[in-house]
């Protein structure tokens, strides 16, 4: 009868979503194992430490200290390495974060999609009681703070060619100061002048930046062309050919990265 027909049925799918579950966890393993076996295997490949026929010195650090300088052209030897000679390794660091990013957004972004009308209202009274009860005393001092901050990370984005610093550490003071913003005055002002589009803008208009620059430079050196990218004089701004903004383009993405994982993981939305 019917519902019998209807017992069978459940019985059904409660076996095939089972049958799915534990073949999904055995594949999972199996990968992991093959994994696992692939990278013993290519271990058992390298040259042991401290062997008699090992390489007296490493070329490839030789090269980068001796002609970083030249052929880059940052005072600053480390960013020529992360940004052009393994420019496609930082490369894939900044995919990390955009995929994280997107992955959270997914995940947690409060919309009337997948959220309940009644979170979605418990959501504005929030920030409505926030506005209400915001600190005075953080806020004036966030006046006070806030170009310095934004100055200064700025400072740190823009001279990574020349001296420590570079996009992830800029990036990194740039998302603090918006996460400061925001609990110092209210989402509503962060939005003001950060809103989804900007964010969505920003987001992927410095990967792709990343993208066409690095992979300009893997082309022309891979074949022998010349760069038309001037390299400038070693130890001023405008120098390091696309150094600067490769730096500039990360520096974005971190900063974007962190605000949407804070704001996120705080209240679901930008």
């Amino acid at each position: 009868d019917w519902s019998s027909g209807v017992c069978s049925s459940d019985l059904l799918r409660s076996a095939v979503k089972s049958t799915v579950n534990w073949t999904s966890g055995i594949f999972g393993i199996l990968c992991c194992v093959v994994f696992t076996l692939l990278m013993l295997h290519t271990v058992a490949y390298l040259p042991p430490f401290g062997a008699a026929d090992n390489a007296p010195e490493n070329e490839t650090s030789r090269r980068y200290i001796e002609q970083g300088l030249e052929e880059v052209g940052a005072t600053n030897l480390v960013t020529n390495i992360i940004l052009v000679y393994r420019g496609f390794d930082t490369y894939g660091e900044s995919c990390v974060l955009f995929l994280g990013a997107t992955a959270v957004i997914m995940l947690l972004a409060a919309d009337s999609k997948i959220t309940s009308q009644e979170d979605l209202r418990e959501l504005e009274r929030s920030d409505m009681l926030d506005n209400e009860q915001r600190n005075q005393i953080l806020g004036h001092i966030t006046t006070v703070l806030m170009p310095i901050i934004l100055l200064y990370g700025l400072y740190i984005l823009c001279n990574g060619h020349l001296s420590p610093g570079g996009g992830f550490a800029g990036g990194s003071i740039l998302g603090g100061a918006l996460i400061l913003c925001e609990n110092a005055f209210s989402v509503g002002r962060v939005r003001s002048f950060f809103s989804h589009r900007v964010y969505h803008i920003i987001k992927v208009g410095a990967l792709i930046l990343y993208a066409v620059l690095i992979c300009y430079t893997i082309y022309v050196g891979a074949n022998g062309l010349e760069n038309i990218v001037p390299l400038g004089k070693p130890g001023s701004i405008l120098s390091a050919g696309i150094i600067l903004p490769i730096n500039i383009a990360v520096g974005l993405e971190v900063a974007c990265t962190m605000y949407a994982f804070y704001t996120y993981f705080g209240r679901g939305d930008l």
